[in-house]
């Protein structure tokens, strides 16, 4: 790990294992630590901090790209819904998640780019408050290896 993301990475997963634990308060402290003081690329190698935890809480730590299955979360009761229920925030986190599990770094990237053009700050935040929260109840939901596994609902 160089020593230019070290800062970020620890950040994010700071971020993450607070969600997990759903300590929102401290979930956000670390957030908005990574925004302040990791802006831009940080950012950027937290969003890919965040999917490759995903993909290998999925896959069982099995490393490679590889096409994922997801499915959507109602973050608020825990139910699995279809990708078309999801909300748009949602669909979002999935796309994300799907395009850095695939290795395809242009499709990452432009997926990246769709939260990059909202001008509302507080808007973005919610896209990345749904990777972050998908991400967590997942690991809190389902086991390592899902995705090898049968149907997720």
């Amino acid at each position: 790990m160089s020593a230019t993301h070290s800062k970020p990475r620890r950040l994010a997963a700071a971020v993450l294992n607070a969600a997990i634990e759903q300590d929102w308060p401290k979930t956000t402290r670390y957030l908005d630590r990574l925004n302040a003081e990791c802006p831009g690329e940080g950012l950027t190698v937290a969003l890919i901090g965040w999917c490759d935890t995903f993909a290998a809480h999925a896959n069982d730590g099995i490393d490679g790209f590889q096409e994922i299955r997801l499915a959507g979360w109602d973050v608020d009761s825990g139910a699995i819904r279809s990708d078309d229920e999801a909300p748009k925030t949602q669909r979002w986190a999935m796309d994300l998640i799907r395009a850095r599990a695939a290795g395809d770094a242009t499709a990452f990237y432009a997926v990246v780019q769709r939260i990059n053009d909202i001008p509302d700050g507080w808007e973005r935040g919610r896209y990345v408050a749904a990777l972050i929260q998908s991400i967590a109840l997942t690991i809190r939901s389902l086991p390592r290896g899902f995705a090898r596994m049968g149907r997720l609902s």
